[in-house]
Protein backbone atom coordinates (compact mmCIF):
# COMPACT_ATOMS: atom_id res chain seq x y z
CA UNK A 1 0.00 0.00 0.00
CA UNK A 2 2.99 2.25 0.46
CA UNK A 3 4.17 1.85 -2.92
CA UNK A 4 0.71 2.56 -4.19
CA UNK A 5 0.23 5.99 -3.05
CA UNK A 6 3.90 7.72 -3.05
CA UNK A 7 3.89 6.58 -6.84
CA UNK A 8 0.90 8.39 -7.11
CA UNK A 9 1.91 11.52 -5.96
CA UNK A 10 4.88 11.69 -7.85
CA UNK A 11 3.38 10.79 -10.99
CA UNK A 12 1.20 13.65 -10.94
CA UNK A 13 4.46 16.20 -10.91
CA UNK A 14 6.22 14.75 -13.81
CA UNK A 15 6.47 16.76 -17.27
CA UNK A 16 5.66 14.86 -19.80
CA UNK A 17 2.49 16.40 -22.58
CA UNK A 18 2.43 18.76 -24.52
CA UNK A 19 0.45 20.90 -27.27
CA UNK A 20 4.02 20.43 -28.95
CA UNK A 21 3.95 19.39 -32.31
CA UNK A 22 7.65 17.86 -32.51
CA UNK A 23 8.66 14.99 -30.10
CA UNK A 24 8.36 15.06 -26.52
CA UNK A 25 7.31 18.74 -25.02
CA UNK A 26 9.35 20.69 -27.68
CA UNK A 27 6.94 23.10 -29.97
CA UNK A 28 8.85 23.79 -33.18
CA UNK A 29 6.28 26.16 -34.41
CA UNK A 30 8.29 30.02 -34.15
CA UNK A 31 7.70 31.38 -36.70
CA UNK A 32 5.40 31.72 -39.95
CA UNK A 33 7.63 31.13 -43.71
CA UNK A 34 9.76 28.63 -41.49
CA UNK A 35 6.50 26.85 -40.59
CA UNK A 36 5.26 26.62 -43.83
CA UNK A 37 8.71 24.77 -45.27
CA UNK A 38 8.50 22.66 -42.06
CA UNK A 39 11.55 24.26 -40.46
CA UNK A 40 13.18 23.13 -42.42
CA UNK A 41 15.39 26.80 -42.66
CA UNK A 42 18.73 26.38 -40.58
CA UNK A 43 20.59 27.19 -43.69
CA UNK A 44 18.39 29.42 -45.18
CA UNK A 45 16.59 32.04 -43.03
CA UNK A 46 16.57 35.16 -44.20
CA UNK A 47 14.48 37.62 -42.19
CA UNK A 48 14.66 38.04 -38.32
CA UNK A 49 13.96 34.62 -36.73
CA UNK A 50 16.97 34.15 -37.77
CA UNK A 51 17.48 34.71 -34.24
CA UNK A 52 15.77 31.20 -33.05
CA UNK A 53 16.68 29.25 -36.31
CA UNK A 54 20.42 30.23 -36.97
CA UNK A 55 21.92 33.42 -35.56
CA UNK A 56 24.76 33.22 -37.52
CA UNK A 57 22.61 33.98 -40.70
CA UNK A 58 21.72 37.60 -38.95
CA UNK A 59 24.65 39.18 -40.93
CA UNK A 60 22.73 38.38 -44.28
CA UNK A 61 20.39 40.95 -43.28
CA UNK A 62 20.36 44.72 -43.78
CA UNK A 63 20.31 47.15 -41.20
CA UNK A 64 17.53 46.50 -39.16
CA UNK A 65 15.16 43.78 -39.15
CA UNK A 66 11.96 42.78 -37.18
CA UNK A 67 9.05 40.07 -37.06
CA UNK A 68 6.11 39.12 -34.70
CA UNK A 69 3.73 36.27 -35.25
CA UNK A 70 1.49 33.81 -33.57
CA UNK A 71 0.81 30.50 -34.12
CA UNK A 72 -2.81 28.99 -33.47
CA UNK A 73 -2.31 25.06 -32.06
CA UNK A 74 -5.19 22.36 -32.00
CA UNK A 75 -4.08 19.12 -31.13
CA UNK A 76 -6.36 16.44 -30.25
CA UNK A 77 -5.51 12.79 -29.18
CA UNK A 78 -8.07 10.09 -29.03
CA UNK A 79 -8.04 7.10 -27.16
CA UNK A 80 -9.82 3.61 -27.29
CA UNK A 81 -9.09 1.62 -24.59
CA UNK A 82 -7.97 -2.22 -24.40
CA UNK A 83 -7.22 -4.48 -22.05
CA UNK A 84 -8.44 -3.34 -18.43
CA UNK A 85 -9.69 -0.28 -20.02
CA UNK A 86 -11.58 -2.11 -22.73
CA UNK A 87 -14.90 -0.90 -21.49
CA UNK A 88 -13.88 2.54 -22.55
CA UNK A 89 -14.41 2.35 -26.41
CA UNK A 90 -13.77 5.99 -27.41
CA UNK A 91 -12.07 9.11 -25.41
CA UNK A 92 -10.66 12.29 -26.26
CA UNK A 93 -9.01 14.98 -25.31
CA UNK A 94 -10.84 18.14 -24.57
CA UNK A 95 -11.14 20.65 -27.63
CA UNK A 96 -8.28 23.00 -26.40
CA UNK A 97 -6.09 25.68 -28.59
CA UNK A 98 -2.88 27.28 -28.14
CA UNK A 99 -1.61 30.38 -28.80
CA UNK A 100 2.52 30.40 -28.95
CA UNK A 101 3.59 33.84 -30.35
CA UNK A 102 7.06 34.85 -30.58
CA UNK A 103 9.10 38.37 -31.56
CA UNK A 104 12.28 38.99 -33.06
CA UNK A 105 14.65 42.17 -33.91
CA UNK A 106 18.01 42.16 -35.23
CA UNK A 107 20.54 45.00 -35.66
CA UNK A 108 23.10 45.05 -37.91
CA UNK A 109 26.12 47.40 -36.97
CA UNK A 110 27.28 49.11 -39.58
CA UNK A 111 30.25 47.59 -41.95
CA UNK A 112 31.97 45.61 -38.78
CA UNK A 113 30.33 42.33 -39.67
CA UNK A 114 28.73 42.34 -36.31
CA UNK A 115 24.75 42.26 -35.85
CA UNK A 116 23.04 41.59 -32.47
CA UNK A 117 19.64 40.05 -32.03
CA UNK A 118 16.76 39.58 -29.70
CA UNK A 119 13.88 36.97 -29.14
CA UNK A 120 11.33 35.94 -27.39
CA UNK A 121 9.65 32.71 -27.86
CA UNK A 122 8.34 29.31 -26.47
CA UNK A 123 9.91 26.43 -27.77
CA UNK A 124 8.50 23.65 -24.98
CA UNK A 125 5.28 23.11 -23.38
CA UNK A 126 2.17 20.78 -22.58
CA UNK A 127 -1.40 21.12 -23.19
CA UNK A 128 -3.88 17.63 -22.50
CA UNK A 129 -6.71 17.63 -20.75
CA UNK A 130 -8.66 14.61 -19.79
CA UNK A 131 -11.84 13.73 -17.98
CA UNK A 132 -11.73 13.51 -14.27
CA UNK A 133 -13.97 10.28 -14.70
CA UNK A 134 -11.68 8.64 -17.12
CA UNK A 135 -9.50 5.05 -16.89
CA UNK A 136 -6.73 7.38 -16.22
CA UNK A 137 -7.86 9.38 -13.90
CA UNK A 138 -5.51 8.69 -11.44
CA UNK A 139 -2.64 8.99 -13.59
CA UNK A 140 -3.42 11.96 -15.42
CA UNK A 141 -6.16 14.60 -15.54
CA UNK A 142 -5.39 18.48 -16.59
CA UNK A 143 -1.06 19.09 -17.51
CA UNK A 144 -0.57 22.56 -18.68
CA UNK A 145 3.08 24.05 -18.76
CA UNK A 146 3.62 27.11 -20.54
CA UNK A 147 7.75 28.48 -21.13
CA UNK A 148 8.76 32.01 -22.44
CA UNK A 149 12.78 32.36 -23.61
CA UNK A 150 14.55 35.77 -24.04
CA UNK A 151 17.11 35.01 -26.30
CA UNK A 152 20.19 37.66 -27.02
CA UNK A 153 22.54 36.93 -29.74
CA UNK A 154 25.75 38.55 -30.87
CA UNK A 155 26.98 37.09 -35.08
CA UNK A 156 30.14 37.95 -36.68
CA UNK A 157 30.69 37.35 -40.27
CA UNK A 158 34.40 36.44 -41.07
CA UNK A 159 34.96 36.89 -44.75
CA UNK A 160 32.84 35.97 -47.53
CA UNK A 161 32.20 32.52 -46.59
CA UNK A 162 31.97 32.32 -42.89
CA UNK A 163 29.41 33.86 -40.19
CA UNK A 164 29.33 32.73 -36.33
CA UNK A 165 27.14 33.46 -33.72
CA UNK A 166 26.53 32.85 -30.02
CA UNK A 167 23.99 33.74 -27.42
CA UNK A 168 22.37 33.53 -24.07
CA UNK A 169 19.24 32.05 -23.72
CA UNK A 170 16.98 32.54 -19.88
CA UNK A 171 13.57 30.52 -19.98
CA UNK A 172 10.86 30.71 -17.28
CA UNK A 173 8.22 27.96 -17.21
CA UNK A 174 5.12 27.75 -15.29
CA UNK A 175 3.37 24.28 -14.47
CA UNK A 176 -0.06 22.91 -13.41
CA UNK A 177 -0.53 19.43 -13.54
CA UNK A 178 -3.51 17.41 -11.84
CA UNK A 179 -4.64 13.84 -11.51
CA UNK A 180 -7.29 12.61 -9.23
CA UNK A 181 -6.94 10.53 -5.75
CA UNK A 182 -8.14 7.20 -4.79
CA UNK A 183 -9.30 7.57 -1.10
CA UNK A 184 -11.68 4.71 -1.45
CA UNK A 185 -8.78 2.57 -1.06
CA UNK A 186 -8.75 4.34 2.56
CA UNK A 187 -11.95 4.34 2.84
CA UNK A 188 -14.72 2.36 1.39
CA UNK A 189 -16.68 4.37 -0.82
CA UNK A 190 -14.55 8.02 -0.42
CA UNK A 191 -15.30 9.82 -3.32
CA UNK A 192 -12.13 10.47 -5.26
CA UNK A 193 -9.76 13.41 -4.25
CA UNK A 194 -8.22 16.33 -6.22
CA UNK A 195 -4.35 16.28 -6.68
CA UNK A 196 -3.02 19.57 -7.89
CA UNK A 197 0.01 21.05 -8.33
CA UNK A 198 1.05 24.40 -9.30
CA UNK A 199 4.46 25.62 -9.88
CA UNK A 200 7.30 28.21 -11.22
CA UNK A 201 11.08 27.84 -12.34
CA UNK A 202 13.41 29.31 -14.50
CA UNK A 203 17.07 28.87 -15.78
CA UNK A 204 19.76 29.61 -18.26
CA UNK A 205 20.84 28.59 -21.45
CA UNK A 206 23.45 29.46 -24.28
CA UNK A 207 23.48 28.40 -28.00
CA UNK A 208 25.74 28.37 -30.75
CA UNK A 209 25.54 29.00 -34.28
CA UNK A 210 27.82 28.72 -38.33
CA UNK A 211 26.40 29.51 -41.21
CA UNK A 212 28.77 28.63 -44.62
CA UNK A 213 28.70 29.87 -47.69
CA UNK A 214 30.67 27.35 -50.24
CA UNK A 215 29.15 28.49 -53.15
CA UNK A 216 26.60 32.01 -54.20
CA UNK A 217 23.78 29.30 -54.91
CA UNK A 218 24.30 27.09 -51.79
CA UNK A 219 24.45 27.53 -47.69
CA UNK A 220 25.22 25.03 -45.03
CA UNK A 221 23.60 25.67 -41.57
CA UNK A 222 24.53 24.79 -38.28
CA UNK A 223 22.96 25.31 -34.73
CA UNK A 224 23.03 24.48 -31.06
CA UNK A 225 20.93 25.49 -28.03
CA UNK A 226 22.13 24.23 -24.43
CA UNK A 227 20.39 21.68 -22.51
CA UNK A 228 18.31 24.45 -19.51
CA UNK A 229 17.98 22.97 -16.07
CA UNK A 230 15.36 24.51 -13.58
CA UNK A 231 13.60 23.66 -10.96
CA UNK A 232 9.82 24.12 -10.40
CA UNK A 233 8.51 25.36 -6.93
CA UNK A 234 5.43 25.38 -6.02
CA UNK A 235 2.89 23.75 -3.90
CA UNK A 236 1.11 20.35 -4.48
CA UNK A 237 -2.57 20.45 -2.43
CA UNK A 238 -4.73 17.09 -2.07
CA UNK A 239 -8.28 18.23 -1.67
CA UNK A 240 -11.39 16.77 -0.05
CA UNK A 241 -9.77 14.49 2.45
CA UNK A 242 -12.84 11.89 4.13
CA UNK A 243 -13.02 11.71 7.36
CA UNK A 244 -10.53 8.71 8.11
CA UNK A 245 -7.84 11.12 6.92
CA UNK A 246 -9.13 14.43 7.86
CA UNK A 247 -7.24 14.07 11.66
CA UNK A 248 -3.76 13.79 9.67
CA UNK A 249 -4.83 17.22 9.28
CA UNK A 250 -4.55 18.49 13.15
CA UNK A 251 -6.79 18.57 15.51
CA UNK A 252 -10.26 20.01 14.82
CA UNK A 253 -9.85 18.70 11.26
CA UNK A 254 -13.11 17.32 9.19
CA UNK A 255 -13.82 15.50 6.01
CA UNK A 256 -13.58 17.71 2.90
CA UNK A 257 -10.31 19.49 4.55
CA UNK A 258 -7.46 20.29 2.14
CA UNK A 259 -3.68 18.97 2.85
CA UNK A 260 -1.15 21.52 1.21
CA UNK A 261 2.73 21.25 1.41
CA UNK A 262 5.63 23.35 -1.04
CA UNK A 263 7.28 21.06 -3.38
CA UNK A 264 9.34 21.19 -6.26
CA UNK A 265 11.20 18.64 -8.84
CA UNK A 266 14.70 19.15 -11.38
CA UNK A 267 13.85 19.24 -15.05
CA UNK A 268 15.64 19.65 -17.63
CA UNK A 269 14.93 20.96 -20.68
CA UNK A 270 16.83 19.19 -23.50
CA UNK A 271 19.71 20.25 -25.87
CA UNK A 272 18.50 20.64 -29.55
CA UNK A 273 21.29 20.27 -32.70
CA UNK A 274 19.89 21.48 -36.11
CA UNK A 275 21.50 20.95 -39.46
CA UNK A 276 20.84 22.06 -43.03
CA UNK A 277 21.44 23.30 -46.53
CA UNK A 278 19.94 25.07 -48.28
CA UNK A 279 20.25 25.33 -52.38
CA UNK A 280 18.84 28.24 -54.81
CA UNK A 281 18.01 25.85 -57.71
CA UNK A 282 16.49 28.57 -59.88
CA UNK A 283 15.88 32.71 -59.41
CA UNK A 284 12.34 31.60 -58.41
CA UNK A 285 13.06 28.40 -56.65
CA UNK A 286 15.16 26.93 -53.45
CA UNK A 287 15.01 24.37 -51.30
CA UNK A 288 16.46 23.12 -47.84
CA UNK A 289 16.55 19.96 -46.19
CA UNK A 290 18.29 19.41 -43.06
CA UNK A 291 17.87 17.47 -39.54
CA UNK A 292 16.88 18.18 -36.23
CA UNK A 293 18.58 16.28 -33.20
CA UNK A 294 17.26 16.20 -29.94
CA UNK A 295 18.85 14.85 -26.50
CA UNK A 296 15.79 13.53 -24.96
CA UNK A 297 17.99 11.10 -23.06
CA UNK A 298 18.11 14.32 -20.29
CA UNK A 299 14.70 13.31 -19.20
CA UNK A 300 15.91 9.85 -17.73
CA UNK A 301 14.51 9.87 -13.91
CA UNK A 302 12.56 12.59 -12.02
CA UNK A 303 12.49 13.08 -8.48
CA UNK A 304 10.10 14.60 -6.25
CA UNK A 305 10.43 16.32 -3.05
CA UNK A 306 7.67 17.30 -0.66
CA UNK A 307 8.65 19.81 2.90
CA UNK A 308 5.88 18.48 4.19
CA UNK A 309 4.85 14.67 3.70
CA UNK A 310 1.50 12.98 4.48
CA UNK A 311 1.98 10.06 6.05
CA UNK A 312 -0.54 7.24 8.18
CA UNK A 313 0.18 6.30 11.82
CA UNK A 314 0.96 2.88 9.95
CA UNK A 315 3.48 5.07 8.35
CA UNK A 316 1.71 4.49 4.80
CA UNK A 317 2.88 7.38 2.59
CA UNK A 318 -0.31 9.76 1.53
CA UNK A 319 2.21 12.23 0.18
CA UNK A 320 5.79 11.25 0.13
CA UNK A 321 8.87 13.04 1.02
CA UNK A 322 10.46 11.97 -2.14
CA UNK A 323 9.78 9.98 -5.04
CA UNK A 324 11.57 9.03 -8.00
CA UNK A 325 9.88 8.19 -11.21
CA UNK A 326 11.86 5.82 -14.14
CA UNK A 327 11.23 7.97 -17.58
CA UNK A 328 14.33 6.52 -19.94
CA UNK A 329 13.23 9.02 -22.98
CA UNK A 330 15.22 8.31 -26.18
CA UNK A 331 17.37 11.09 -28.11
CA UNK A 332 15.80 11.65 -31.36
CA UNK A 333 16.76 12.80 -34.95
CA UNK A 334 13.64 14.59 -37.18
CA UNK A 335 13.97 14.86 -41.02
CA UNK A 336 12.74 18.54 -42.75
CA UNK A 337 12.53 19.04 -46.33
CA UNK A 338 10.83 22.49 -47.94
CA UNK A 339 11.11 24.48 -50.26
CA UNK A 340 10.02 28.57 -51.69
CA UNK A 341 8.81 28.85 -55.21
CA UNK A 342 9.05 32.97 -55.92
CA UNK A 343 5.88 33.04 -58.10
CA UNK A 344 6.03 37.02 -58.83
CA UNK A 345 8.46 39.73 -57.32
CA UNK A 346 6.14 40.21 -54.38
CA UNK A 347 4.64 36.64 -53.37
CA UNK A 348 6.26 33.13 -52.25
CA UNK A 349 4.80 30.14 -51.91
CA UNK A 350 5.95 27.21 -49.34
CA UNK A 351 5.90 23.92 -48.40
CA UNK A 352 7.41 21.27 -46.55
CA UNK A 353 6.84 17.95 -44.76
CA UNK A 354 9.12 16.65 -41.89
CA UNK A 355 8.82 12.94 -39.68
CA UNK A 356 9.65 12.84 -36.16
CA UNK A 357 10.10 10.01 -34.37
CA UNK A 358 8.71 9.69 -30.46
CA UNK A 359 11.48 9.98 -27.61
CA UNK A 360 9.10 8.32 -25.59
CA UNK A 361 9.10 4.44 -24.57
CA UNK A 362 6.63 1.97 -24.24
CA UNK A 363 7.17 1.21 -20.95
CA UNK A 364 7.58 4.85 -19.11
CA UNK A 365 4.19 5.80 -21.74
CA UNK A 366 1.81 7.87 -19.79
CA UNK A 367 -1.36 10.33 -21.14
CA UNK A 368 0.04 13.58 -19.75
CA UNK A 369 2.22 12.74 -22.73
CA UNK A 370 0.34 10.51 -25.26
CA UNK A 371 3.36 10.91 -27.60
CA UNK A 372 4.20 8.76 -31.34
CA UNK A 373 5.80 9.37 -34.09
CA UNK A 374 4.92 12.87 -35.94
CA UNK A 375 4.40 13.25 -39.74
CA UNK A 376 3.86 17.04 -40.74
CA UNK A 377 2.60 18.73 -43.93
CA UNK A 378 3.31 22.19 -44.44
CA UNK A 379 1.86 25.16 -46.58
CA UNK A 380 2.11 28.48 -46.79
CA UNK A 381 2.41 32.04 -49.15
CA UNK A 382 4.59 35.08 -47.83
CA UNK A 383 3.31 38.52 -49.56
CA UNK A 384 6.02 41.39 -49.70
CA UNK A 385 3.37 44.42 -49.09
CA UNK A 386 5.92 46.57 -49.68
CA UNK A 387 9.95 47.44 -49.67
CA UNK A 388 9.82 46.86 -46.20
CA UNK A 389 6.57 45.34 -44.71
CA UNK A 390 5.85 41.37 -45.63
CA UNK A 391 3.28 39.03 -44.44
CA UNK A 392 3.44 35.68 -43.86
CA UNK A 393 1.15 33.00 -43.54
CA UNK A 394 1.52 29.57 -42.95
CA UNK A 395 -0.95 25.92 -42.04
CA UNK A 396 -0.29 23.07 -40.75
CA UNK A 397 -1.49 19.50 -40.21
CA UNK A 398 0.19 17.10 -38.30
CA UNK A 399 -0.24 13.55 -38.02
CA UNK A 400 0.57 10.43 -36.08
CA UNK A 401 -0.35 6.64 -36.87
CA UNK A 402 -1.88 5.25 -33.51
CA UNK A 403 -0.04 4.00 -31.26
CA UNK A 404 -0.73 0.41 -29.03
CA UNK A 405 0.38 0.70 -25.54
CA UNK A 406 0.10 -2.09 -22.87
CA UNK A 407 2.81 -1.53 -19.75
CA UNK A 408 2.35 -1.04 -16.10
CA UNK A 409 2.09 2.77 -15.75
CA UNK A 410 -0.92 2.89 -13.21
CA UNK A 411 -1.05 -0.23 -11.96
CA UNK A 412 0.40 0.74 -8.38
CA UNK A 413 -3.56 2.50 -8.40
CA UNK A 414 -5.00 -0.28 -9.76
CA UNK A 415 -5.71 1.77 -13.09
CA UNK A 416 -4.79 1.24 -16.69
CA UNK A 417 -3.46 3.17 -19.60
CA UNK A 418 -3.51 0.30 -21.65
CA UNK A 419 -5.13 1.38 -25.58
CA UNK A 420 -5.15 2.91 -28.54
CA UNK A 421 -3.88 6.88 -29.18
CA UNK A 422 -3.69 8.29 -31.92
CA UNK A 423 -2.68 12.27 -32.13
CA UNK A 424 -3.36 14.83 -35.10
CA UNK A 425 -3.34 18.54 -34.74
CA UNK A 426 -3.66 21.70 -36.94
CA UNK A 427 -1.63 24.83 -37.02
CA UNK A 428 -2.69 27.89 -38.39
CA UNK A 429 0.06 30.88 -38.11
CA UNK A 430 0.59 35.16 -39.11
CA UNK A 431 3.44 36.47 -39.03
CA UNK A 432 4.17 40.49 -39.51
CA UNK A 433 7.91 41.36 -40.44
CA UNK A 434 9.79 44.38 -41.20
CA UNK A 435 13.18 44.86 -42.60
CA UNK A 436 15.55 47.73 -43.90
Amino acid sequence: MKRVFSVTAASLLLFAAGPSLAAGFRIVEQDNAAQSMAHAVTAGVSDASAVYYNPAAMTELGAYAAKVGVQVIDPKTDFAGSGANAGFSSRSTANTSYAVPNLYMVKNLGDSGVAVGLGLFSNFGLGTTWSIEGPFRYVATDSQLSTSTVTVNVAKKLGDMLSLAVGLDYLTARGKLDSMYPFAFFEPGAADGYLNLRGTGSGFGFNAAALLRPADSVRVGLAYRSRIKTTLSGDLELQNLPGTLAPLMGAGSVAGADYKTSSSLDITFPDIVTFGVAVKVTEALSVEGGIDYTLWSTYDKQTVKNDRPLLLPNGVAVIPAEQTTRKDWKDTLAVRVGGAYALSPATTLRAGYYFDPTPVPEETFDPRMPDATRNGLCLGVGYKATDRFSVDFAYAYIWSDTRTVNNEVGANTRSSVDGDYQNKAQVYGLSFGYAM
